[in-house]
C-alpha cells in the first residue's frame, strides 16, 4: 500500500466528555489517535477558570494502518462508534490532521497565531469576552492580538493572548 493511503485519518465519535478516555484506550490497541484542544473559560462554582477543552467535542481523529482491523474500534471503552459513509469508514481530507497538528503545541493545544491576519474575524474563547466575535486590528507582539469588539454599538479595542482566539466563520 502506498504511503498516502497509510496516512489517512478517520473520525471516531466518543461518549460525552470521554475524548481522552477513548484516545487512551485506542492507543492501548495500537491505534494512533489525536484530538486538538483549546483553552476555554468555564464556571466552577463562583469562580471562572480556564480549562483545556476539545476543539471538536465528542470526536477523536484515528489513524489506521492498512493491516489493522476496524472491529475493535466500535467496542473500545469511551467510543460510541467509528463514523462511516455507508459501510466504509469516513476519511478526513488528506493533510487536515497534519495541518492541525502543526498549529498545536506538544500538549495538543491549537494556536492560530501564524494564520491570523489584519481584518480576520475571530471568536474569543476565554475570559470576560468568551464567545464574542471581533476583528483583528493589530498583532503587537508574538503572543498578543488586538481586536475590535462591538460593545453596545461602539467598537472597543481589546488586546488578548493569541491562544484566546480562533478564526470565526
Amino acid at each position: 500500500m502506498d504511503c498516502e493511503a497509510s496516512e489517512r485519518w478517520f473520525v471516531v465519535q466518543t461518549k460525552v466528555g470521554q475524548e481522552a478516555v477513548a484516545s487512551r484506550n485506542l492507543f492501548r490497541q495500537n491505534f494512533e489517535s489525536w484530538f486538538p484542544l483549546l483553552p476555554k473559560t468555564v464556571r466552577a462554582g463562583r469562580r471562572t477558570v480556564i480549562k483545556l477543552k476539545p476543539f471538536f467535542p465528542g470526536y477523536v481523529f484515528l489513524k489506521n494502518q492498512s493491516d489493522q482491523s476496524w472491529r475493535p474500534v466500535d467496542s473500545t471503552f469511551g467510543v460510541v462508534r467509528l463514523v462511516r459513509n455507508g459501510v466504509h469508514p469516513a476519511t478526513l481530507p488528506v493533510g487536515l490532521v497534519p495541518e492541525l497538528r502543526a498549529l498545536a503545541d506538544s500538549g495538543g493545544v491549537v494556536s492560530f497565531r501564524d494564520t491570523l491576519r489584519h481584518g480576520d474575524k475571530v471568536r474569543v474563547m476565554v475570559g470576560a469576552f468568551d464567545n464574542w466575535i471581533g476583528r483583528v486590528v493589530d498583532l503587537p507582539d508574538s503572543d498578543r492580538v488586538t481586536l475590535l469588539l462591538d460593545m453596545i454599538g461602539r467598537a472597543v479595542p481589546v488586546t488578548l493572548p493569541t491562544s484566546a482566539v480562533v478564526k470565526a466563520a
